[in-house]
């Protein structure tokens, strides 16, 4: 029996480890903890396919999804645009898990890139199988928000 440590907790523990062997400077912390809560977000309505939470994790002004591997990624104006993108796939797949596997974060540019798997049943031929997901979020106003879902074969 496998055991698997929630996304968010498996970052925090590495971030207190990372406090401990040496103090960050405050500002910082606080980016890396902020842009970590939104993905630990993603992750958990992503595992529900809960869409409503899903599109308020979205930057609307910059947004641009494509959630069907294969398709272009379309600009979503509203948070009803981004859920029309997302809602047809997240409804059709049965999600069994969805999980964040990387995170690379550019602090002078304020944004973080996180790599997660999408397995489901995708019924039909395709079946079950996993996705590779990417995921681009920037921070603005003291906030994280995603610009970016792609998912891709």
């Amino acid at each position: 029996m496998t055991i698997r440590i929630p996304f968010a907790y498996a970052f925090l523990a590495c971030l207190v480890s990372s406090a401990a062997a040496a103090a960050p400077e405050p500002r910082a912390e606080t980016t890396t903890s902020s842009a970590i809560r939104l993905f630990a977000g993603v992750e958990e309505a992503w595992a529900a396919s809960d869409v409503e939470r899903l599109t308020s994790l979205v930057d609307t002004t910059a947004v641009r999804i494509a959630i069907k591997p294969g398709v272009p990624l379309t600009s979503a104006l509203t948070r009803v645009a981004a859920a029309f993108l997302m809602q047809d796939q997240l409804r059709l797949v049965h999600t069994e898990e969805f999980q964040i596997t990387r995170l690379e974060c550019e602090k002078k540019r304020r944004v973080c890139r996180a790599i997660a798997i999408w397995t489901g049943d995708w019924g039909g031929r395709q079946g079950t199988r996993a996705v590779r997901v990417t995921l681009v979020a920037q921070g603005t106003a003291g906030r994280w928000l995603l610009t970016e879902i792609r998912a891709e074969d």
